[in-house]
Parts: structure tokens; C-alpha cells; sequence
């Protein structure tokens, strides 16, 4: 039995379930302003032919702890080649997550979840939970739980 199989089985309450309103696979998206958490905004036209990583995460979440360093790890190898993440934070205390990225030293954008970014992304439960979204704006990928060191290699196919 895979790794990840068992991941996602015991941890099935923090498993995604589709709503309506989830954004899916091959929908273009059109990405709001973000307010980044040390007050730099970013247009849509940032993101403008780039491979979009976005992760919503929890300074709490053990799961987004142990993803996290390897979603940076990637940035860093990538970035020279239009590969940009932004983690969306669901905390409650938006204080906490200046303190969580400087702590740990991740070079990828962060900000607060917002009602724009919900529109976008949709209702999609769990922690952590990957979009990609490709250099055309179309969502290429959505993936929910801790993703294992392979499946975060994978996301550098859609450069």
C-alpha cells in the first residue's frame, strides 16, 4: 500500500470533498489583487505567464509543516524558469504567519485567504491544498493533503 494512500486514509476528515462551486481542472481563472502579508500588492498581471503554484495552509497544520519546506525547495529551483508560489493562509491570527515564514526562511509569497481568492478557488475542505495554474491561466492541477516528495517534484512538468 502507497504512502500517500495511507495519508489519506487516516487522515479522511481532513480529505477534500467537491462543492459546485470548487473551481476545476481546465477552468481559466482570473486572479484577483493580493495584499501580501508584508503589505506588497500584487496585480493580476503579476502572475502573467507564469506557472502559479497557490497553497492554502495553516501555520498550525502539521501536514502544511512538512510540505512546505519542499514547495519552497522547488521555488528556488524553478524561479528562474516562471515558476512563482503564493500560500494563502487560513489562519485566524494573521500575525502569526509573518512570524511562521520568517522563522523558517521560505522565499515564496504569502498571504491572507481572502473572499476574492475564495471566489476563485472554490470550496474545497482540507489543509494543505495545491492549485496549479498554468502560464495560459487555465488550473492545470488540484491536489489536497501533504503531497510526498514525488508529487511535489511532478509540479515542475507544468513549466
Amino acid at each position: 500500500m502507497n504512502r500517500r494512500f495511507v495519508l489519506k486514509a487516516l487522515g479522511a476528515s481532513l480529505l477534500p470533498f467537491r462543492s459546485t462551486q470548487a473551481a476545476t481542472v481546465g477552468d481559466r481563472l482570473t486572479l484577483p489583487s493580493t495584499t501580501l502579508i508584508d503589505g506588497i500588492v500584487l496585480k493580476p498581471d503579476h502572475w502573467r505567464g507564469k506557472v502559479l503554484i497557490i497553497e492554502r495552509f495553516a501555520t498550525w497544520c502539521p501536514f502544511c509543516k512538512v510540505q512546505n519546506p519542499k514547495l519552497d525547495a522547488l521555488l528556488r529551483a524553478n524561479k528562474s524558469k516562471g515558476l512563482e508560489v503564493l500560500a494563502l493562509s487560513v489562519d485566524k491570527n494573521a500575525a502569526e504567519v509573518p512570524k511562521y515564514m520568517k522563522a523558517r526562511g521560505y522565499t515564496f509569497n504569502a498571504a491572507m485567504m481572502t473572499p476574492e481568492w475564495q471566489r476563485v478557488l472554490g470550496d474545497i475542505k482540507g489543509l494543505p491544498v495545491i492549485w496549479v495554474i498554468g502560464r495560459d491561466g487555465a488550473l492545470k492541477q488540484v491536489e489536497a493533503g501533504e503531497l510526498l516528495d514525488e508529487d511535489i517534484n511532478e509540479l515542475a512538468r507544468w513549466l
